[in-house]
């Protein structure tokens, strides 16, 4: 996220794929599942200045909950009942008074008769039908203090009707008797409707007069528009309980939640004005946190004011930019405002969850309620309003941060257009690899084999033409069409792609299991057809088996740089086999292991290009039609050792770091591809060679990242894994030995 507007600061949040616990994985990964860690760090470009008030603020929102542990009262309902208790009895008294009740030897039940006579109520009149004395203050809508008590008590003087729900919770009206009380005039009607109501409300917030203190009282406003809420159809089935409307009954019984001595707590107004009270004492930290923060930007500014135009008398102050130094909405203080209540919540958070813990002794049941005691919701609301003050400029920061990772991936497709296969190139990669399975299964002759095999390639042709969108019935071609496709593409483009094309096919190593389930099928099922060195080069005019040639000896070659060793390879059916490391296909064996650690399950069953091209994409916020930032732009797939490119690029330059014991074989296969490819290109380019170095400098970039964590794997002690210490040392060695070679390349290129 960057914030950029003039002298306006800029954080930013950088995010780097964790592993996730791969298949069959060793003891190199101890936990299972895959995430993300954010770290958030501060541009260099951010002022100095900037980057105090953000410390600052997260200091004062930390000081700020620390104080809340001396200032907020924990909720405690019993607590809360008898303070509304004794509030509303007080209030009622002096409410009879002010009306005329003669307060002399006369006590609060004498008050309340008074008021209820004073002001009767038209629905009181169907008390039985709304459930009697213990129910109708709830059941019957005119009893509610909130809008909808105020419309239904109106309502029932111009319709004669009572409205409320039944035992089910299933609204329902009913008729008024004769006798109740209704207005005759519009005038009356409304007065009733309104002034009475609220007078009668009044009467009974302290229980009635037959039932003083701790009788039935009014519901609270909240209780009410629960209750008011649960008449919803949504709510109700024809014949049976309402769940939710017996559970708002029960809080207002009293029969769902008691205290410690096993007293029942009634829900009702006193108890709400109680716990209204007790979240009072929860603003004090909350102000507190407010004015320290605002009180800081004002001192701040001022004392930059002070200084930027010089002031060194009274006088001087008239050049103060007062809209500088008054803390007001601005950009800068709203960021202050977010990160200080974020910091509060989080610190009260901690601190709930601690003494919910003492509290709780271990008991899981427990610990839940005890939690929601002791927090802080003040707190949790002004946070809710600063994030949603600051959500425009959220939302522009996002903005800026998307168009830069956009540029960042024009750059990728404009600066490694080398490596990449467009949408016709990589519909002919696939084709190919789709004939060259189909000619291995000609020649299998066991018919479980050759079963498996055939289910096998389906999968494969469904899951790349889904990378590339398209319908596997229709996407592949037979190779009389692939073979005139070829000779168009050839003819209109003198790219790179032929070698890419080449090399992919060469390497492609088929019958890799797409998850687990495909282990058991194919099992003893082997690649057997050397479809790209005899075949291939004799049903199309474009990529002879000179070219082929030409790419297995140069990737030989570099294998053998990059190693070390001068090791005789044997060709066989399909690929290169070194003797001691499998170096080509590896792309292909290892894609149910390199899957899931670049972008998870969304990749798994691709491979070779296919989920190079699809992991970016996903390292890049997925594919341009699911609204992400896409792979490079619309490239259709990557090759050629450009995953080690992209995700330095992108930001994912832990892919060596995430592949543990894996990652040996997987830099080793990269890099020869890498310096393949570069030596086919044309020797006397400039661009050539800027293309070369361009791909040094983000070979070393992963190369350091690499070695980073290989001290920090080596840092743990005894808890060091050392298998994913030693494959990553050599993959470091590679990688060294990569950049070392293509400067070579680079050299070269320039003195053709």
């Amino acid at each position: 996220m960057h914030i950029n507007d003039e002298d306006k600061p800029e954080v930013q949040f950088s995010f780097e794929e964790l592993p996730a616990l791969l298949p069959g994985a060793t003891d190199d990964f101890s936990t299972q599942g895959q995430g993300e860690s954010i770290h958030i760090e501060f541009d260099e470009s951010i002022d100095k200045a900037e980057r105090t008030d953000y410390i600052a603020a997260a200091a004062i929102g930390a000081f700020s909950g620390i104080l809340n542990i001396f200032w907020q009262k924990q909720f405690d309902l019993s607590e809360a009942h008898a303070w509304g208790k004794e509030k509303t009895e007080s209030f009622v008294f002096g409410f009879a008074k002010s009306l005329g009740f003669k307060s002399d030897g006369k006590d609060l039940k004498d008050a309340i008769r008074f008021l209820e006579n004073m002001f009767p109520l038209a629905s009181d009149k169907l008390t039985p039908e709304f459930g009697g004395g213990l129910q109708h203050h709830l059941r019957d809508f005119a009893h509610h203090p909130s809008p909808v008590g105020l419309l239904m008590s109106i309502l029932s003087q111009f319709t004669g009707k009572g409205y409320g729900v039944d035992t089910y919770g299933a609204f329902k009206m009913l008729d008024l008797p004769a006798d109740a009380l209704i207005g005759k005039t519009f005038s009356e009607k409304v007065f009733y409707g309104t002034i009475v109501w609220a007078g009668h409300l009044i009467s009974d917030m302290a229980g009635s007069s037959g039932a003083l203190g701790e009788g039935v009282g009014i519901p609270g406003p909240i209780l009410s528009i629960l209750k008011e809420l649960s008449a919803l159809p949504i709510f109700n089935n024809e014949g049976a309980d309402n769940a939710f409307s017996k559970w708002i009954s029960k809080l207002f019984n009293g029969t769902l939640i008691r205290d410690a001595n096993g007293n029942p707590i009634r829900i009702d107004f006193r108890t709400e004005l109680g716990v209204a009270n007790q979240m009072l004492s929860q603003t004090k930290s909350v102000i507190a946190n407010e004015c320290l923060v605002r009180g800081y930007y004002f001192l701040s500014r001022l004392k930059d004011e002070l200084s930027r135009n010089d002031v060194h008398s009274w006088k001087d102050l008239e050049r103060i930019d007062v809209k500088r130094v008054i803390p007001t909405n601005e950009r800068s203080l709203t960021r202050m405002l977010t990160i200080s209540s974020s910091v509060f919540v989080l610190t009260n958070l901690g601190i709930a969850a601690g003494k919910a813990a003492l509290a709780s002794k271990g008991k899981r049941e427990k610990f839940a309620g005890e939690l929601l005691l002791n927090l802080n919701f003040a707190g949790i609301a002004r946070m809710t309003v600063a994030v949603a003050s600051d959500s425009k400029y959220i939302a522009e920061d996002l903005k800026d941060y998307l168009n830069k990772r956009v540029k960042e991936m024009d750059a990728f497709t404009e600066d490694f257009k080398l490596l990449r296969l467009d949408d016709r190139e990589a519909r002919l990669l696939f084709s190919y690899q789709a004939i060259a399975i189909k000619k291995d299964i000609e020649l299998t002759k066991n018919k479980d084999q050759h079963a498996a095999k055939s289910a096998w390639l389906e999968e494969f042709k469904t899951k790349q033409a889904d990378q590339m969108d398209c319908d596997a019935a229709t996407y592949f071609l037979d190779e009389e069409s692939a073979a005139e496709e070829m000779r168009k593409a050839s003819s209109e483009d003198t790219s790179s792609w032929t070698t890419l094309l080449a090399m992919e096919l060469w390497l492609f190593k088929p019958y890799y299991p797409f998850n687990d389930d495909w282990k058991g099928r194919l099992k003893g099922v082997k690649y057997k057809n050397d479809y790209a060195g005899k075949d291939f080069p004799n049903v199309q005019a474009v990529i002879d088996e000179k070219k082929i040639d030409d790419v297995k000896k140069a990737y030989k070659r570099f294998t053998d740089l990059l190693t070390g060793t001068r090791t005789r390879t044997a060709i066989i059916a399909g690929g290169t086999v070194a003797i001691g490391i499998v170096t080509a296909g590896t792309a292909y064996i290892l894609a149910p292991v390199i899957a899931p650690v670049i972008a998870g399950e969304v990749v798994a069953g691709l491979s070779g290009a296919a989920l190079t091209s699809a992991s970016l994409a996903a390292v890049g916020g997925g594919s341009l039609a699911a609204g992400g930032l896409g792979m490079a732009g619309g490239t259709a797939i990557i090759t050629g050792g450009g995953a080690l490119l992209g995700m330095a690029t992108t930001g994912g330059t832990a892919l060596i770091s995430s592949l543990g014991e894996h990652a040996e074989q997987y830099t080793l296969n990269q890099c020869a591809q890498l310096l393949t490819v570069c030596q086919q290109l044309p020797k006397d380019s400039s661009s050539t060679s800027s293309f070369i170095l361009r791909a040094k400098d983000q070979i070393e970039r992963v190369r350091d990242k690499c070695l980073e964590h290989i001290d920090t794997e080596k840092a743990k002690g005894k808890e060091c894994k050392r298998k994913t210490v030693k494959s990553m040392t050599k993959a470091a060695k590679y990688l060294e030995r990569c950049t070392k070679e293509l400067q070579k390349l680079s050299d070269n290129t320039l003195k053709a």
